[in-house]
């Protein structure tokens, strides 16, 4: 493939991986504990800390820029974790997640309003740098994400526990708001390092389709986790060399590319199931 003769290509790629590769687990979780959207929410509130650094001035300073981006998706983390915990008979949650999403979006649009560079500062929350990220930045997300997924091996009984039958959990013992608030705020490190990547919605995409494909092709979890990150690393690679070839931004290649595999996916599975009474 003479794409990966090139270095932005290179990079750009390996960057996808690494993001498929912990969004497509911690999916898993989110689309099992039913709050599709709240990614996107928490991806919402890391770009909101973003749009406030550049009004700030400190959009020059990653350090400053990640700190503020951070601190908005922990107040969404702890917002969530909270919410949860309550009792809310004909509220969901996914509601309120909805509801942070929006008003994020609108005061990310009201705060950028004003800024002279404040329509290529939007467009770079929504659909990221693939093309032009650094690859220091790459490798040093690497390294977050790789303590990221240790901390998640390590606690991977309480998170799945809650995650396949919270009322149990609750049951055995467990501190749902404790245990959420932790999940989220782990959560939260892997957004906002997403966001500055991948933008918004490939983040978004990243996170709950791959986990779909995998749900949709097997219960079992192990299974479900293999499949979703080989949907994931395919559609990447897909996307990114339509991306060249036809000279398109990055991110919105890889999640046309995602969700056009996923139909894919859906028709052959549909397929296979018509076929299955035949069997002997």
């Amino acid at each position: 493939m003479e794409a990966l003769q090139l270095p932005f290509f290179r990079t750009a790629l390996a960057a996808s991986f690494i993001l498929a590769g912990i969004h497509a687990y911690l999916g898993f979780h989110v689309v099992r504990r039913g709050v599709i959207f709240v990614d996107l929410a928490l991806a919402q509130m890391a770009a909101l800390g973003v749009a406030v650094a550049v009004v700030l001035g400190r959009h020059g300073n990653p350090y400053h820029t990640y700190a503020l981006a951070l601190a908005m998706t922990m107040i969404g983390a702890a917002s969530f974790a909270w919410l949860r915990g309550q009792e809310r008979r004909h509220v969901p949650l996914e509601a309120f997640i909805g509801i942070v999403f929006a008003t994020a979006q609108a005061l990310v649009f009201l705060i950028l309003e004003k800024s002279p560079a404040g329509p290529e500062h939007l467009k770079e929350t929504l659909v990221g740098a693939l093309f032009t990220v650094d690859p220091r930045h790459v490798w040093k997300t690497a390294v977050l994400y790789a303590v990221i997924g240790l901390a998640h091996w390590l606690l991977r009984r309480p998170f799945f526990e809650i995650t396949n039958d919270a009322a149990g959990a609750r049951a055995r013992g467990r501190n749902l708001f404790l245990w959420d608030f932790l999940f989220y705020a782990i959560f939260g490190f892997v957004v906002t390092s997403s966001v500055q990547i991948a933008g918004v919605l490939l983040v978004f995409g990243l996170l709950v389709i791959p986990a779909v494909a995998g749900l949709m092709t097997t219960t079992r979890t192990g299974p479900a986790l293999a499949i979703g990150w080989g949907f994931g690393f395919l559609a990447c690679l897909t996307g990114l060399w339509g991306s060249v070839r036809l000279d398109l931004p990055a991110a919105p290649s890889i999640l046309v590319a995602l969700t056009g595999l996923l139909v894919l996916l859906g028709l052959v599975l549909a397929a296979h199931r018509r076929r299955a009474p035949a069997r002997p």
